[in-house]
């Protein structure tokens, strides 16, 4: 009788959909500086979070995000990355854990729209256009037909 108990509770820990850590990431071709500073004005002066840690070199803020009265612990990051055709871009990444996904990514969008109320629109990333492919090198003369 105790093995089918444990199998039972075996495949229902295994069916158990598994937590994961949520978190919405964007992509900027914004200087990191212009990134940096709206990020620390949405969190700090948008949001009226406070903010317990950050570093702008290594390109981290911790704060805690207020909803009904309770404190969640957030983060948000900027890494520098390289976009398409070698462009210079920042990756911004948001957690809140404890919230759900929609939390993270209406913050995603309300730093995009700050950044074009502030910066006015991105650089717009040209790609270089394809070279043209070289003709094949004409035959080689061998000399034999030439008129005298």
């Amino acid at each position: 009788m105790r093995r089918p108990l444990a199998l039972v509770l075996l495949a229902a820990l295994l069916a158990a959909p598994a937590s994961a850590s949520a978190r919405a990431t964007g992509d900027y071709t914004y200087t990191y500086d212009q990134l940096w500073r709206a990020a620390v004005r949405l969190v700090a002066v948008d949001f009226r979070f406070p903010i317990h840690d950050r570093d702008p070199e290594i390109g981290y803020l911790l704060f805690s995000y207020r909803d009904a009265g309770r404190d969640h612990q957030g983060s948000l990051e900027l890494v520098r990355t390289t976009g398409p055709a070698g462009t210079p871009s920042v990756r911004v990444t948001i957690q809140v854990p404890s919230m759900p996904t929609y939390v993270e990514r209406m913050m995603i969008d309300r730093l995009g729209r700050k950044l074009i109320e502030d910066y006015g629109q991105p650089p717009v990333v040209r790609r270089p256009a394809p070279t043209p492919p070289t003709p094949p090198a004409p035959p080689a003369d061998e000399g034999g037909d030439e008129p005298s």
